[in-house]
C-alpha cells in the first residue's frame, strides 16, 4: 500500500551569486559537482553552511549579521535516484516537496518540471513518463525570494518601514518574521525546509482528508464528517467505493461512488451517539477519535488514510456588557472559558530544524505554567501537527490567525490573490482534524493600521476583500466547526479594534504606549478578550552567556545590542533601562552584570503577574489573559518571554504559574476599597478560609483577618474588603496587602498588592531561612521577602521559584528526601 520513496537524506548543494558562473548550468546530470557542498534535506542553507564551517553558530554573537549573504544568493540542490520499475509503469507519479522556501524552479534530468513560490504549501511535480531507467537527476533551483520581488512596489504597501525596501515582505508567502522583528533578527530562510519524496498511483489516490465535528445542541450525539478529495489517475471515470471507519466506536459507513476523472470530493459522516467530548485543560477530559478511510476500486484498496479528531463545539459569544461594548467569551461545549496563556512564534530562526520533541516539550511547560490556550500569531508558519498533536491531547486551545502581520498586502495582484487563495484552502484543509484549533483569525493588526497607521493611503486597503470575504468564504465551505475572527485585534460594529470594551484587544498601552514603563497600567484595564501585550525583561544568565562571545557579557555591547529586543529602542532612555530607573531607582550601567539581570527578570515577573491578576479577578468581564508572549525564536538579551530559546524558565515562569493557577487570589484596588477576589475556574466550587490584611516590609501583621469562603466554580468572587484608608493610615511606603486561601489549613494560594512603587518602599533587609518538614521545603522570614530566587539560570525543574515571603508566615514546596535543600540565590528587597 505504501507508495512512497523518501528522497530525503544527502543532497549537493551550491550558492550563486552571479559571479561565478549560472546556476542554469548545473542542473542537468553531467554538472560538474566538484564545486558543490554536501548538503542535507529537509533542512535549510544557513544550517548546511554552518555544517560546511562556512558560517558560525547564528545564535551567538553578531554571527547572523555575517551570514547575510546566504539568503542574497541563488542556491541549487542537486541529488540523484533510481526509479523502481513500479514507478516507471505507475499510470502517474510525482516528486512531491513538502516545503519549499521560496522561489523553485525543479528541473528532472535537465528539463524544467515545475515551478513553486509558496513556503506554506507543498509543491506535486507530475514526473510520469518523464523518469528514465537508472539514475535519474532530480535538481532544485532557489532562492530566498528576494531576487523575485525586486521590481515589485513596496511603499504603497509597507511606507513606514525602511528596510521594507529591500525585501519588501508582504509579496512573499513565506514566515514574515524572518525579515525581522522587534524579537527576531533578519536571517532569511531559504531551501528545502520539509521532506521529499516519490509518490505513484495507477488508479486513484487520496489527496486530502478532512476531519471535523459536529454536535448537537444538547450534546448528546455528534457528528464525525469524513470528507475525502480523490484523485483519479485513469482518466476515465471509474466504479468504487469510499469508507470510513470510527476506531473507538467501530462505527462506520460506506458508499458507492463514481469516480470522476480528476480530483473530486466524496462526503461520509460518522454518527456518535453519547459521544465523550474534548475539553480545555482544567474543563474536562481530552478523549480522542480516530477516523480511519479508504478508497477502493475493483476489489482492491487504493489508498487509506488516517486522522485523529475530538469532538467539541466552539463558539465565541458577545451579548452585552452592562457596563459597556459587549462581551467578548469563547465557549467550548457551551462552557465559557477562560483563556490563560500566552503568544506562539516559531521556537526557531531557522524553522526546519525545530523537531517534533521540542514542540512537545513547549506545550508541556506551558501546562505546567497553567496555560489553556495559545495563540498563533499571524506572521510566522502554520501550526505544525506535531505541535497541534501535543496540544490536542494536552487540552490546550489555538487561536491561529492566518499568516499575515503589520502591513498591507497585494491583494490588488491576480497571481498574489491566487496564490493566497490555494494556500488558504490547504491549510484549512490540513488543520481541520485538531479540536485543539478553536478559533481562526484573519491577522494580526492589519485592521488596525487599516484605521491608524495609512493602510487607507497610496493603494487603500487592498487586502481588505481576503480577511472579510475569501478567508470567511473558503472556511464556510471546508470547514464550518469553528469561529473565524476578521483580524486581532477586531472590533464590531465598526468601532476601532483596538477598543476597550468590544472583540479582542492588544493592550500596548504598557510598554509601549502611555504607560511605558509602568505596568501597573494594567490596573484599570477592562480590556474584554485581551491576547497581545506584554512587558520586556532580560534572560538568564546562563542563556545570555550563552550567546555573547568573551569580552561582551556586559549591557549594551555590540553583540547585547544586536540580540537585543528592538522595542527597547523605541524612546530614550531605553524602555528597560527606564523601567528599572522608575520601579527601583537605580541606572543599568551603575550595576554589576547579574545584578542588572536578576533585577530586569524580576521587574518583568512583576509586571506580567499585573497583566494576569487584573484581567483574572475581571473573569468573564475580561474573558482572557494572553499575554505576549511565551517563547523565543533566538537567544535574546531582553525579551517578551517566560521560557527562553534554550528553554531555559525565565524569572517570569513561576509568578505566571502562580497566577494562572486554577484557583487564586488576587487583591485589587476599587475606587475606596482593596478587594480581595477569589478566582476558581475548575469545575467544581471552592471552600476554605481566606486570610487577608496589611504585612509591615520589616515585620508583623498589623492587620490579619480570616474568615470562611466560597467560590463557585468557573468563576470570579469578591471574598472580603479592606478601606483604602486603613491601608493609607498604615503607610503605603511600609506595608503591603496580603491574601491567602486555605484548605484545611494548608496555603493553596498566596498573593500581595504593592501601592507605592519599590524605590519608594521602605525596604528591611531580608534574612529568610529554608528548613526541612519531612518532605517539604519550608521558607520563612520574620520581614518581608521579594522576590526569593533558588534558581537564577532557570535550569532546574523546580516546584516555585521567584515567589515572596510574608512576614511571620511559612512558605511550602515540595523536596523529597533524597534531595538536597533549595539555597536562597538573591532576595529584591532594596536594603
Amino acid at each position: 500500500m505504501d507508495r512512497r520513496i523518501s528522497l530525503n537524506g544527502q543532497w549537493m548543494i551550491r550558492a550563486f551569486d552571479g559571479q561565478h558562473g549560472p546556476p542554469e548550468s548545473f542542473i542537468g546530470p553531467d554538472a560538474d559537482e566538484t564545486l558543490f557542498f554536501d548538503g542535507y534535506v529537509p533542512a535549510e542553507a544557513h544550517l548546511d553552511m554552518m555544517c560546511a564551517g562556512l558560517i558560525g553558530d547564528v545564535n551567538v554573537g553578531l554571527n547572523a549579521q555575517a551570514a547575510r549573504w546566504v539568503e542574497e544568493c541563488v542556491w541549487v540542490y542537486r541529488r540523484t535516484f533510481e526509479a523502481p520499475a513500479e514507478v516507471l509503469a505507475a499510470r502517474a507519479a510525482w516528486i512531491v516537496f513538502e516545503g519549499l522556501d521560496l522561489n523553485a524552479v525543479i528541473y528532472l534530468n535537465g528539463k524544467e518540471a515545475a515551478r513553486h513560490a509558496n513556503a506554506f504549501t507543498p509543491c506535486r511535480v507530475s514526473v510520469a513518463g518523464k523518469l528514465e531507467q537508472g539514475v535519474n537527476t532530480l535538481a532544485v533551483r532557489i532562492e530566498s525570494g528576494l531576487y523575485s520581488v525586486g521590481d515589485k512596489p513596496s511603499t504603497p504597501y509597507n511606507p513606514h518601514s525602511l528596510d521594507n525596501l529591500l525585501h519588501k515582505r508582504q509579496w512573499l508567502r513565506k514566515p514574515q518574521y524572518s525579515f525581522s522583528w522587534d524579537w527576531n533578527p533578519r536571517l532569511v530562510n531559504v531551501g528545502l525546509w520539509k521532506p521529499v519524496w516519490l509518490e505513484w498511483a495507477d488508479v486513484a489516490r487520496i489527496e486530502a482528508m478532512v476531519v471535523f465535528p459536529t454536535l448537537a445542541a444538547d450534546r448528546s450525539r455528534a457528528t464525525i464528517h469524513c470528507r475525502l478529495y480523490i484523485d483519479n489517475v485513469t482518466g476515465a471515470d471509474a466504479l468504487g467505493k469510499v469508507r470510513a471507519r470510527c476506531a473507538e466506536t467501530g462505527a462506520a459507513v460506506e458508499q458507492d461512488v463514481k469516480l470522476p476523472s480528476g480530483t473530486w470530493r466524496q462526503d461520509l459522516a460518522i454518527d456518535v451517539a453519547d459521544p465523550r467530548l474534548w475539553w480545555p485543560r482544567g474543563s474536562g477530559a481530552q478523549p480522542l477519535y480516530t477516523i480511519e478511510a479508504e478508497v477502493e476500486a475493483g476489489g482492491q484498496v487504493l489508498d487509506r488514510a488516517k486522522r485523529r479528531t475530538g469532538i467539541r463545539s466552539v463558539e465565541i459569544k458577545q451579548p452585552p456588557h452592562p457596563e459597556s461594548g459587549r462581551y467578548f467569551i469563547v465557549e467550548v461545549n457551551g462552557r465559557p472559558i477562560f483563556a490563560k496563556g500566552g503568544n506562539w512564534v516559531p521556537p526557531d530562526m531557522i524553522y526546519a530544524r525545530v523537531g517534533a520533541e521540542k514542540h512537545r516539550t513547549l506545550v508541556r511547560m506551558a501546562c505546567e505554567a497553567n496555560f489553556n490556550a495559545l495563540r498563533v500569531w499571524g506572521g510566522a508558519h502554520f501550526a505544525d501537527h506535531a505541535f497541534l498533536d501535543a496540544c490536542d491531547e494536552a487540552g490546550i486551545i489555538i487561536w491561529h490567525d492566518f499568516l499575515y502581520a503589520c502591513s498591507k498586502y497585494p491583494l490588488d495582484d491576480v497571481d498574489f490573490m491566487n496564490n493566497v487563495k490555494a494556500e488558504t484552502t490547504f491549510a484549512v484543509r490540513d488543520l481541520a482534524h485538531h479540536p485543539s484549533l478553536a478559533v481562526w483569525c484573519g491577522n494580526n493588526e492589519i485592521e488596525w493600521g487599516d484605521w491608524d497607521w495609512g493602510y487607507n493611503a497610496i493603494k487603500p486597503l487592498p487586502h481588505y476583500g481576503l480577511f472579510h470575504h475569501i478567508i470567511p468564504t473558503i472556511l464556510k465551505n471546508e470547514d464550518p466547526s469553528r469561529p473565524y475572527w476578521p483580524s486581532s485585534p477586531y472590533s464590531p460594529d465598526h468601532e476601532h479594534p483596538n477598543s476597550k470594551t468590544v472583540g479582542d484587544q492588544h493592550p500596548w498601552d504598557v510598554s509601549l504606549g502611555h504607560f511605558s514603563e509602568d505596568f501597573w497600567g494594567y490596573r484599570g484595564d477592562v480590556s474584554r478578550f485581551p491576547n497581545e501585550g506584554g512587558v520586556l525583561g532580560a534572560s538568564s544568565p546562563a542563556t545570555v552567556r550563552q550567546f555573547l562571545p568573551e569580552g561582551q557579557r556586559r549591557i549594551h555591547s555590540p553583540a547585547w545590542v544586536f540580540h537585543d529586543n528592538a522595542a527597547n529602542f523605541m524612546r530614550q532612555p531605553l524602555l528597560c533601562s527606564r523601567a528599572l530607573i522608575h520601579w527601583i531607582g537605580r541606572v543599568p550601567e551603575n550595576m554589576g552584570f547579574d545584578d542588572y539581570l536578576y533585577y530586569s527578570a524580576l521587574l518583568q515577573a512583576e509586571g506580567l503577574k499585573e497583566y494576569v491578576d487584573n484581567f483574572r479577578r475581571r473573569m468573564f468581564s475580561s474573558s482572557s489573559a494572553i499575554f505576549w508572549m511565551y517563547n523565543d525564536s533566538w537567544p535574546v538579551s531582553h525579551g517578551w518571554t517566560i521560557v527562553d530559546y534554550y528553554l531555559r524558565r525565565k524569572l517570569a515562569y513561576h509568578p505566571v504559574r502562580r497566577a494562572f493557577q486554577p484557583v487564586s487570589v488576587v487583591p485589587a484596588i476599587e475606587s475606596d476599597s482593596v478587594l480581595i477576589v477569589g478566582v476558581n475556574d475548575s469545575t467544581a466550587d471552592w471552600r476554605g478560609e481566606v486570610r487577608y490584611g496589611l504585612a509591615d516590609l520589616a515585620g508583623g501583621l498589623p492587620l490579619d483577618r480570616r474568615q470562611q469562603a466560597a467560590i463557585p466554580q468557573n468563576s470570579a468572587a469578591v471574598l472580603a474588603a479592606i478601606p483604602r484608608a486603613d491601608w493609607d493610615r498604615a503607610g503605603l511606603q511600609r506595608t503591603i496587602v496580603f491574601a491567602l486561601l486555605l484548605d484545611g489549613g494548608r496555603t493553596i494560594a498566596q498573593n500581595r498588592l504593592f501601592g507605592e512603587i519599590f524605590r519608594n518602599m521602605h525596604w528591611p533587609a531580608a534574612s529568610p531561612s529554608v528548613t526541612r518538614d519531612g518532605d517539604q521545603a519550608v521558607f520563612a522570614s520574620p520581614a518581608f521577602a521579594w522576590g526569593v530566587a533558588i534558581d537564577i539560570d532557570g535550569e532546574a525543574a523546580l516546584p516555585d521559584n521567584a515567589f515572596d515571603l510574608l512576614p511571620g508566615i511559612e512558605y511550602r514546596e515540595p523536596c523529597l528526601a533524597e534531595r538536597h535543600l533549595p539555597q536562597i540565590l538573591r532576595v529584591g528587597n532594596l536594603a
